[in-house]
């Protein structure tokens, strides 16, 4: 039970650095007075912070879940269907879930200045789902919920 507390911790730090991100992009997208270079420091600086804060979360769910029961998960995909299967996600947090997966994959084609701005545009809406699941699993729930 301490592993999955030290990792929420991690997951709610950097969940936080996440936001501070979406904010300084955000303001750099608006501010005139910010320069294109720092723009793009901004963004990538963003995607960075999603990669990281997606990386966390499906491990978090993935030591959640084996709290809960010996599980051989081994991947992104398997364990957020498997919080559909126990009830931890609805089907639509499921679907936004796999949806993740998606765009951490294209996270690996940063270079494309396309992508990129796509990704960054979309990690707002990403961030509001992954708040949803933290605050909906923290580790005290599993004491509450299931044992």
């Amino acid at each position: 039970m301490e592993k999955l507390e030290i990792k929420y911790d991690d997951l709610l730090k950097i969940h936080s650095a996440l936001s501070m991100s979406i904010n300084r992009y955000h303001q750099a997208l608006v501010d005139k007075n910010i320069d294109h270079e720092t723009r793009e420091e901004r963004r990538d600086s963003l995607i960075k912070r999603f990669e990281l804060t997606y990386d966390l979360l499906w491990k978090y769910l993935h030591e959640y879940i084996d709290v809960l029961q010996e599980s051989a998960l081994d991947s992104p995909r398997k364990i957020f269907q498997q919080c559909l299967s126990l009830g931890i996600t609805d089907m639509q947090e499921t679907h936004e879930l796999i949806k993740l997966i998606e765009s951490r994959n294209l996270t690996a084609q940063m270079y494309n200045i396309d992508v990129a701005n796509d990704i960054a545009a979309i990690i707002p809406t990403h961030f509001d789902l992954i708040h949803a699941v933290i605050l909906k699993l923290p580790p005290s729930s599993i004491k509450n919920k299931f044992l």
